[in-house]
């Protein structure tokens, strides 16, 4: 129980990572002028639709960005104060006033003169980034410049909700970063199909099914066969689910943005999660209309390839009660994200998958059902756990909503505690 438990607190972890936002990238190098004059250089890479704040903002608006070079022990001195480009200026539509800020990239260069034979320059960064509805909390990036180089020489991804840095290898975001968020989409939508399975809806299911498939046909390669087309079709239930955002995504390139920096989007998503928790606590259940399920297993009876694809459409709706809340999640998660139809169709796929691949694996291994504990309390309490889950991502996107309209309630001191005592 306890190791069902640790799952989902790493599922929670995976899909909250997969989701954080990190709209810049900094990352330093050094031009030598002479033996003892050096230019420090501090290179921002800024996703699109996001913009960085300069070092001179007026009073009440955004924080400025601002460097702190380390000098304490007076091995360097600093030369004049640190440059920038010309960037753009304009009426704020978040601060209302004007300021001016970076778009793409933006170049910082502090010269120093060097005494002795300093190798390194340490510093760091606090800045704010804003896109045109919402900001992110300021952050503080330490900064490492290398003497010894005139090449980059690391490169910070910035954690801007948690203010937590991590190295990377290149300045910009490449393929290879991309795919690597898209695996961890479906690793993390995965874990979460497979621990769905541990719930009342799902659970007992599970033998049911494949006594039917394994007993009911001509033979046992026939049941394993019909069996693992049952799991097959779960999966493309669920990716089918996903195909019209590809259509919107199509029509209105900007419409995974959009609904991500939308506050009473992110607001409707907080009351529905908060809904779905309850749920899962037991206070009540969200089901489909029984016609829908009466229908679904009518057409189950119709026999052949057909009436399985509607057999696998059946579990789905009669489980929506506890896969119901664990998919909002998934929709909710993705949707908010600027992942776009492409990652939500990952994140079905990972999801329909997990939740049909004990089915498949044990029509091919049909003696480990024998192995499967027998249903009882411990899944309601994986139910319960998942109710937690969902009301401490459920905060998420009122924290969304609270950024955008910067009313401070939700600052990240308040958010942290309300997520220490959810899972308390």
């Amino acid at each position: 129980m306890k190791k069902v438990i640790l799952a989902f607190v790493l599922l929670l972890n995976l899909t909250s990572f997969s989701q954080i936002l990190e709209p810049v990238k900094w990352s330093t190098s050094v031009e030598k002028i002479s033996e003892t004059e050096y230019n420090l250089i501090s290179t921002a890479t800024i996703d699109s639709g996001w913009h960085l704040y300069s070092q001179d903002v007026p009073e009440d608006g955004p924080i400025p960005t601002t460097f702190t070079y380390d000098d304490e022990a007076g091995a360097f001195k600093i030369v004049g104060n640190t440059s920038e480009e010309k960037g753009h200026t304009i009426d704020d539509p978040v601060f209302e006033m004007k300021i001016k800020f970076f778009e793409k990239s933006a170049r910082f260069v502090q010269k120093i003169t060097v005494a002795g034979d300093k190798t390194k320059v340490n510093a760091f960064v606090e800045f704010m980034v804003c896109d045109d509805a919402r900001c992110l909390p300021p952050t503080e990036v330490d900064l490492v410049f290398d003497l010894t180089k005139t090449s980059v020489s690391k490169t910070l991804s910035v954690n801007t909700s948690t203010g937590t840095k991590e190295k990377v290898n290149s300045v910009a975001p490449s393929k290879k970063e991309s795919k690597k968020g898209l695996w961890g989409i479906f690793f993390a939508t995965l874990l979460g199909g497979i621990l769905v399975l541990f719930t009342p809806c799902v659970f007992p299911m599970i033998p049911m099914t494949m006594s039917f498939f394994l007993k009911q046909n001509k033979s046992p390669a026939q049941g394993k066969f019909n069996a693992i087309f049952y799991g097959l079709s779960i999966v493309s239930i669920y990716v089918l689910i996903s195909l019209p955002f590809h259509i919107f995504e199509s029509l209105t390139p900007n419409i995974f943005n959009s609904i991500s920096t939308n506050v009473t989007l992110n607001i409707f998503f907080f009351v529905i999660f908060v809904v779905f928790a309850f749920s899962f606590f037991g206070a009540y259940e969200i089901v489909l209309p029984n016609r829908i399920a009466s229908k679904a297993d009518s057409a189950s009876n119709t026999g052949g390839l057909i009436g399985i694809f509607f057999m696998a459409v059946t579990l789905i709706i009669v489980s929506f009660s506890c896969t119901g809340p664990a998919l909002g999640l998934i929709l909710g998660s993705v949707l908010s994200s600027d992942g776009g139809a492409t990652a939500l169709s990952i994140a079905m796929l990972g999801f329909g998958l997990g939740l049909a691949f004990p089915f498949m694996l044990f029509a091919l291994f049909p003696s480990w059902l024998s192995s499967l504990p027998k249903s009882g309390g411990w899944l309601n309490t994986v139910k319960v756990v998942f109710g937690f889950v969902e009301l401490a991502l459920a905060f998420k996107f009122l924290s969304n909503a609270d950024l955008v309209l910067q009313l401070h309630w939700l600052e990240r001191e308040v958010f942290l505690a309300i997520w220490i005592a959810i899972f308390g």
